[in-house]
């Protein structure tokens, strides 16, 4: 991947650099149910591990076509496109918390704090085990003990709850997949906005980038960030409620 082309890319091109990735994320989950319906427990798991990532870069890619240049130009794209287990994290929030109207930024917004912190917890404790049995899908390993770990051992349920929030993740990333549900993107909402701005701000600042732990760290930071400026935005014009014209919802 050239980073320095992604960070040139015009607008309309990251659309259909995220598009492409959607598109290859549904190929992706296509694989596994076939995997899964053949009895290939252990590769149908880890390619549905891999179409949750390619969802989660999908809607990384979606941060950086919403950003103005001038704050792509400093964001760490690296981290966004190329830290697994921040994709990983990505793509099951994307099936926890739908992307469909009134759109994400909306509902991380409105959430009671101790809602936000369970769905956040989830998305770790997931990503967690994602990121661990992506590799025995593939992989015989050896672990602690010395005990031989083979593929083969992932079993029938690990498969079908990987599917099922793969599943979940498909339907927020339907609005990519439809030319005419990416129109919106050419004007994106403020908070939407406002939202790839906390994550480039939470991203920057992340120290370790090697664990599931790091990534969903990083993304509540983003999500604390953003609901603090919506907070003060709103305390600001109390009168004058954010317009439904401007909300993320693609199916306006």
């Amino acid at each position: 991947m050239d980073l320095s082309a992604v960070k040139a890319a015009a607008r309309p091109e990251l659309v259909g650099y995220a598009a492409a990735a959607a598109d290859n994320a549904m190929d992706l989950l296509d694989d596994a149910e076939l995997l899964s319906g053949a009895g290939r427990r252990a590769r149908a798991y880890s390619a549905a591990v891999l179409a949750i990532e390619e969802f989660g870069k999908a809607a990384g890619l979606l941060a950086l076509v919403v950003m103005p240049e001038g704050l792509r130009a400093g964001a760490p794209v690296r981290r966004i496109l190329e830290w697994h287990q921040l994709k990983q994290a990505g793509g099951l929030l994307m099936a926890i918390v739908h992307f469909g109207p009134p759109g994400l930024p909306a509902k991380l917004a409105a959430l009671p704090d101790s809602e936000l912190a369970r769905i956040l917890t989830m998305t770790e404790t997931l990503a967690q085990d994602a990121d661990r049995l992506k590799l025995r899908g593939l992989y015989v390993d050896m672990d602690k003990r010395g005990r031989i770990r083979r593929p083969s051992e992932v079993t029938d349920l690990e498969v079908a709850e990987q599917l099922a929030w793969a599943r979940q993740a498909a339907w927020s990333a339907s609005l990519l997949c439809d030319p005419g549900d990416r129109a919106w993107l050419c004007d994106p909402p403020a908070e939407v906005v406002e939202l790839s701005r906390a994550l480039v701000s939470a991203l920057t600042e992340a120290g370790d980038v090697g664990s599931p732990k790091a990534a969903s760290a990083a993304m509540l930071e983003a999500v604390c960030k953003f609901r603090t400026q919506m907070a003060a935005s709103d305390a600001e014009a109390p009168s004058t409620p954010r317009a439904a014209s401007r909300r993320w919802d693609h199916q306006e």
